[in-house]
Order: C-alpha cells, then structure tokens, then sequence
C-alpha cells in the first residue's frame, strides 16, 4: 500500500465520469503526481479543483501501477481567481502549463516547486519586476529539463567579464570580443540575466527569445509543441507595452 500526504498546486484536470475527475497536481515531495477524486464534481467540491489552486493532497494506492485516489483540501484559492489583470492572468496560466508540459511524472522537483510557488506569488503582488522573475524562472526550468545555459564565463575565452551573447548552440555565453567573428549567428544576453539590472523592454524581448529558443530545442527533443498560453502571455506583455 502507497500513501502520502503532500502540498500541491492543481495542474489540470479531465472528466472520468459524471461525478468524478482524474486529478494531476504537482507536489512539493513527489512531483507531478495523478490520481482520481471521487464526488468531484459535487456543487460543494467543484472549487477545489480549479487550476492553480494550492491544496492538501493525500494519497493512497496498492500498487505504483495502478491509479491512486486522491483525497484533497483546499488551502488557498488560485490568485486567477482574483486578477483582473491580463497580463497578470496570462503569466500565471503560463507556468502552470510549462510545469504540467516539461516534468515527467513521479520525479520529485522540490527546487522547482518552491521556485514556482514564490514566483507565482510574486507575480500576483505589487512590486515591480515580476517579468524579469519570469524569464529567469523559465532559464531554472531548462535547467531542471537539462537544457541549462551557462551564463558566468564565456566559452571561447573563460572570461566573465563584457558577456554580451549565448551560443545558441550551446547555450553558453560568449564575451563581446571573443564574439565578433559570429555575433550575426548568436543570440544577445541582455544585462539583467547576469545583474541586478532593471531590464528594458528591449531587453524583456531578448530575454524571451533566449528563452524561446531553448524552450522549443527541448519540445522538439520530446516531439511535442510549446503551450500556446506561453505566446500568449508574451504577446500581452508587448501589446500592452506599446
């Protein structure tokens, strides 16, 4: 018999019957974990899972083949439920999806969990700067997918200082000397992924096309395409900014 009890944030959900739904939620110990919920769809229940919302899970199965049941409590409501901003909203849908469409089943990524949990929270605060957070938490997921990239020295001449572009082979950084030669060919590293520097819009755009980049290379490693939510949320940042 397998049983745990665990915190998670709700990934998805599909119907399995009338009154029930198969459940995939990503924990804090045990990963991305999928189980059914019985009675889920009761009017009393049905709020709980909503996508985003951040619950108390415990589980139980008799085998790791089979599918367990899910007994869950809500411990906070999704902050979707409260944006009204759409760039906001969007960015939010984005790491949602990006965590359920990069991580395996079963694999424990407590890193990632808290990472995500606090940019989430973040994202939904005040405070300026939550973009840039965004971008270089997509940098941490493709580390954690094993597409990380190397922003300290430069490849070609070890040096960490005057980094301007990343390999878009490699995914290392490239000094701006060492990197005349092929800087037609590289992508450029904007300052705020290496600093405390505040990143323009310019740099913003950078920024996700190093992302995208690499994003796509691991979907086309996994042969799946890239959540269109993500593009969405990248087109809501520019035309707002316009």
């Amino acid at each position: 018999m397998i049983i745990w009890d665990d915190e998670a944030l709700i990934l998805s959900s599909i119907n399995y019957s009338e009154t029930s739904l198969i459940l995939k939620i990503f924990t804090k110990k045990y990963g991305v974990q999928k189980g059914f919920v019985k009675g889920a769809k009761s009017k009393k229940k049905s709020s709980i899972f909503e996508t985003g919302n951040l619950v108390k899970v415990s589980y139980k199965s008799r085998t790791d083949e089979m599918l367990g049941v899910f007994s869950v409590e809500l411990i906070k409501a999704s902050f979707l439920v409260y944006i009204d901003d759409v760039k906001k909203f969007s960015c939010i849908v984005s790491i949602i999806n990006l965590i359920e469409f990069s991580l395996v089943e079963n694999e424990t990524e407590l890193e990632l969990y808290n990472v995500s949990k606090n940019l989430i929270e973040r994202v939904f605060s005040f405070e300026e700067g939550w973009i840039e957070d965004y971008i270089k938490w997509e940098i941490f997921l493709l580390k954690k997918v094993g597409f990380g990239l190397e922003l300290s020295r430069c490849i070609l001449s070890n040096k960490k200082s005057n980094l301007r572009y990343i390999s878009p082979k490699s995914g290392c950084a490239v000094n701006e000397q060492a990197g005349i030669p092929w800087k037609n060919k590289l992508l450029n590293l904007p300052n705020f992924l290496i600093s405390n520097k505040k990143a323009s819009n310019l740099d913003l755009n950078e920024g996700f096309k190093i992302t995208s980049h690499f994003l796509t290379k691991f979907a086309n490693s996994i042969d799946k395409t890239l959540p269109f939510t993500r593009t969405s949320f990248i087109d809501n940042i520019f035309i707002n900014k316009k």
